[in-house]
């Protein structure tokens, strides 16, 4: 009976402690997928508030880059392009040019650059889309047929194409109508605030020296008398250029007399090959000599800096006009004929005709085309401007050399000098080297240069790209300068890189650099009259140094370094320089006996004593 009933409560109990069972299962099921709703919850609010966060970021750099080309479209309207006007945009210096077509577009340049002037004399100036969209359109069917023309070669005569004109591949030089960067910039009158500012300090300058003048010295010559004392001897200097140029124009008649001989030659390759090695042992000896004796007449004269400085800038000049027409025709004559338009051949137009040679011995560049972009008309009140300002910046020259270098450094080689004085002379001397600087940039690179561009109805003004936005040196080097850059690049460069270093861009870049920098200590050394080489170390080592130093940093960074390193290396440079000039005129060397004589500076051979 006892056990019945046992039985019969767990009969009972059972059913219920099941139920409890799965009550219990439900509250943990129950309990997990809270727990998993609250995780899926928690990552879906975290996903949200990255993704509002990064699409917060993306609005705001959308709103900037509209804010920019809104300011581009109504400030800097002519520096406002669209990406697909890169191609052909017209800050673009250079174009790259396939093999196949770089005849295609030498041929044609005569009769675009005829059509130009025609529509430019009509009142009707072409658009230059237009223009730009026809030679992209050009260059991208001489592509296309070129690209067709490879895929029916075989394999591998392919590749060794390829192998062999892989380092062949370097933009060239485009010519167009365009204005200078300045030109553009000071049509915006944010930009047009900092041409003022630079007007005022030009009459604070003024009114430094005037008010020296007139208290100290009794008379006020607004530095009249450092001009006259620059310009000393500058009529030997006018005699020299004139006889200069009738050398150099007498090359053109030299080199079609060697053109005109070879021809005779064909047939006798021994003679021909002999002729021509001879003429060209002729032109090196007339380049050296060319070069050599501005150095002597600067020395024999003892011509002040200033008159010094004209004859080596332009005897270099000419030197640089010489090689570039006779480095483009004798490339053309060694070829052979050449074809027109309508493709037959002629030898006419190997040669050009005199007046294009004498136009581009005149004209603001350095490289030779029978054919240069040319404006319509002479704009005389622009020209004057840029003329005043030459003028004006001479006169700047003449207060901060009066004021400031001559105060300083005027009485090195006479007084004690110690690390601490010099130190103070440095910094007193950062503010007048900066303007110098920049003026020094202004005075030739947009004033003087726009000038003759104007008289000459010159169209392609560009003689500096936007340099003062350089995150690195290699920037720097190429848009400070483009004027001389062209020609190193165009003669130096390419001739290195192709046909004697083999591809080498760093071989062919350092020969560039160190003539560059030869060249520049060729003028200061003997414009100064003193062997102190501080211009060839500051640009040919140390500014080959910052090329790799400024390559892989981040652009702000860059920039802060480049002109960081402009305004102290340039003023050490012209302090250095001054230091010497003063110390060889106050402590002069008692003898040149031997070579180390000339090559010890006169600061070391004075203090050391």
């Amino acid at each position: 009976m006892v056990e019945k009933l046992i039985n019969s409560d767990r009969k009972i109990n059972s059913p219920d402690k099941k139920t409890q069972n799965e009550n219990n299962d439900f509250t943990t099921h129950n309990m997990e997928l809270h727990f998993v709703r609250h995780k899926l919850e928690a990552f879906q609010a975290t996903v949200l508030r990255d993704v509002e966060k990064h699409m917060s970021g993306m609005i705001d750099e959308v709103m900037q880059e509209l804010r920019q080309q809104e300011l581009q479209a109504h400030e800097f309207r002519n520096f406002a392009k669209t990406q697909m006007q890169h191609q052909s945009n017209t800050w673009s210096n250079r174009v790259h040019t396939t093999p196949s077509t770089t005849a295609t577009k030498k041929d044609s340049s005569a009769t675009e650059q005829t059509n130009d002037e025609c529509d430019a004399s009509d009142g009707h100036p072409t658009s230059s889309i237009d223009k730009n969209v026809k030679h992209s359109l050009e260059r991208q069917t001489s592509s296309d047929s070129s690209e067709s023309d490879h895929s029916n070669s075989n394999e591998g005569s392919h590749l060794n194409s390829k192998k062999k004109d892989q380092f062949r591949t370097l933009p060239d030089k485009v010519f167009r109508n365009r204005e200078s960067y300045l030109t553009a910039l000071l049509e915006v009158d944010h930009m047009k605030t900092i041409y003022h500012i630079f007007y005022i300090i030009f009459l604070v300058f003024l009114l430094n020296n005037v008010t020296y003048d007139y208290f100290v010295i009794g008379s006020i010559n607004f530095g009249l008398g450092t001009f006259k004392a620059s310009f000393a001897k500058i009529h030997y200097v006018l005699g020299i250029w004139l006889i200069q140029k009738a050398f150099v124009c007498s090359i053109y008649y030299a080199l079609s007399g060697w053109s005109h001989v070879r021809s005779k030659l064909a047939k006798q390759d021994t003679l021909q090959t002999l002729w021509s090695i001879s003429c060209l042992l002729v032109y090196i000896t007339s380049q050296l000599i060319f070069t050599y004796l501005p150095t002597k007449i600067c020395l024999a004269l003892d011509l002040p800096y200033v008159s010094a400085c004209v004859l080596l800038l332009e005897s270099i000049r000419m030197l640089m006009k010489m090689h570039g027409f006779v480095r483009t025709i004798s490339a053309r004559i060694m070829q052979g004929k050449l074809k027109t338009d309508n493709d037959t051949e002629t030898t006419a137009s190997v040669i050009p005709p005199f007046q294009k040679y004498l136009y581009y011995l005149f004209a603001p560049t350095l490289l030779y085309r029978d054919n240069y972009p040319r404006t319509a008309v002479i704009r005389w009140k622009f020209a004057v401007g840029r003329f005043l300002e030459v003028v004006a910046i001479a006169f700047l020259y003449s207060y901060i050399y009066e004021r400031h270098i001559k105060v300083i450094f005027g009485n090195f080689g006479i007084e004690e000098v110690t690390t601490g004085s010099i130190i103070i002379k440095l910094f007193g001397m950062l503010m007048p080297c900066i303007i110098i600087y920049l003026c020094g940039f202004y005075l030739i690179l947009h004033s003087w240069l726009n000038f003759t561009a104007e008289l000459l109805r010159f169209g392609d003004r560009m003689f500096y790209r936007d340099w003062w936005t350089a995150s690195n040196y290699e920037a720097y080097y190429r848009n400070w300068n483009v004027v001389v850059h062209d020609w190193l690049y165009e003669y130096i460069y390419k001739d290195f890189y192709l046909y004697v270093f083999k591809g080498s861009k760093f071989a062919s870049s350092l020969t560039v650099f160190t003539i560059s920098a030869l060249f520049h200590e060729y003028v200061l050394g003997y414009a100064l009259q003193v062997f102190f080489p501080v211009m060839f170390v500051f640009f040919g080592i140390i500014g080959v140094l910052m090329i790799f130093l400024t390559r892989f940093v981040p652009k702000n960074v860059g920039n802060i370094m480049v002109w960081f390193s402009l305004i102290y290396g340039n003023c050490m440079m012209i302090s250095l320089y001054s230091m010497e000039y003063f110390t060889s005129k106050n402590c002069p060397k008692d003898s040149y006996d031997t070579w180390s004589d000339i090559l010890i500076p006169h600061l070391w051979s004075c203090y050391k004593k």
